[in-house]
């Protein structure tokens, strides 16, 4: 059997290109005791990936020159000689973008931050819904929004990148949660979306020239709580949006990540001193032992169509993946951008 694998070659600068990658063909070898083989269905696609790319401290480690290139992803059991986990069975971990990924239980990591490896429960709810809703993008919604911004019914909202897969479903928990909730994103027709589809109370496109204004003629007493997802000149903007004892909530910075060489950083801190406000950044993981109960819940928010999980699907084979990734970047997608993987040969 062969597996085309696509492996990072070398670490790009700015935007990745053809020459970063490779794609290989290999053959997979018999199974050894305690191995299970998955053949590959749906891969996730994350901002958070151009980060791994790069060399230097983070919070995960980049990836090797010569690795596969990281992606979660779901698939399906195709052989086992483990105990654990039988022909047939789904699951979600970190699958790489490969068409099979070889495993025994020991070396199942999120790339040396915990064990990852989730057997699908639900066959209702489709593959997909666990690389956002009920995978890492919710989980990063669901702890940011609820345990480290700590929202409370009436108060105001602001999610930067919004409809990207963090960004929807935190809107929509603070939404449930009581919330009047702003969504910042880059087109007038993904505002319309977010409104209609996603249960946002505003959208604002960013690139019209009054968008702050229309943040504070909808909340003129400030922000309380503002999920960035973007960093650079959005974060800069919205720290002179804030209420007093508001909260900024750093998910990510997807304006800076194929800048991280140069990252630009907020130049309007002294807005936090000004508003006693406080920003902080955090780590999904951070919550690992808690996800279980917060898939279950928002798995329920799902089923009562208090949530939209809806993805951006596009089918493609490894090749793909970097025109895909940077469509990402692009803001060609609203919702969860998830690649369903197709066998090359």
């Amino acid at each position: 059997m062969k597996n085309n694998q696509l492996l990072l070659v070398s670490r790009p600068l700015g935007i990745p290109k053809e020459n970063n990658f490779e794609v290989h063909n290999s053959e997979v070898n018999p199974l050894k005791s305690g191995e299970f083989l998955i053949k590959n269905h749906f891969l996730s696609i994350d901002p958070g990936m151009r980060s791994w790319m790069a060399e230097g401290k983070s919070y995960i480690n980049p990836i090797r020159l010569g690795g596969v290139m990281r992606a979660m992803g779901t698939g399906v059991v195709v052989d086992s000689r483990s105990p654990d986990l039988k022909v047939g069975d789904f699951i979600t971990t970190d699958l790489g973008v490969q068409e099979y990924a070889l495993f025994d239980k020991n070396n199942i990591t999120a790339r040396g931050i915990q064990t990852y490896l989730y057997k699908l429960q639900d066959k209702i709810i489709p593959q997909q819904t666990y690389l956002g809703a009920l995978g890492i993008p919710g989980m990063t919604a669901y702890f940011g929004m609820l345990a480290v911004g700590k929202i409370q019914a009436g108060e105001t909202v602001v999610v930067s990148g919004a409809a990207g897969g963090v960004g929807t479903v935190a809107g929509q928990i603070a939404k449930l949660k009581g919330c009047t909730v702003i969504g910042i994103t880059s087109s007038d027709e993904k505002c319309q979306d977010l409104v209609n589809n996603f249960h946002f109370d505003y959208a604002i496109n960013y690139k019209t020239p009054n968008w702050r204004e229309q943040i504070m003629a909808i909340s003129p007493s400030g922000v309380n709580l503002f999920f960035d997802n973007v960093g650079g000149n959005i974060l800069n903007i919205m720290l002179s949006c804030m209420a007093k004892g508001g909260r900024v909530i750093i998910s990510g910075a997807a304006s800076q990540y194929n800048n991280m060489a140069f990252m630009r950083g907020p130049a309007n801190y002294l807005s936090l001193i000004v508003n006693r406000a406080k920003m902080e950044g955090f780590i999904n993981m951070d919550y690992y032992d808690q996800f279980n109960d917060a898939r279950i819940e928002i798995a329920e928010w799902i089923k009562s169509g208090l949530i939209n999980p809806d993805n951006f699907v596009i089918k493609g084979g490894v090749n793909d993946f970097l025109e895909i990734f940077n469509n990402m970047f692009a803001g060609k997608n609203t919702g969860k951008m998830v690649m369903q993987l197709k066998t090359l040969n």
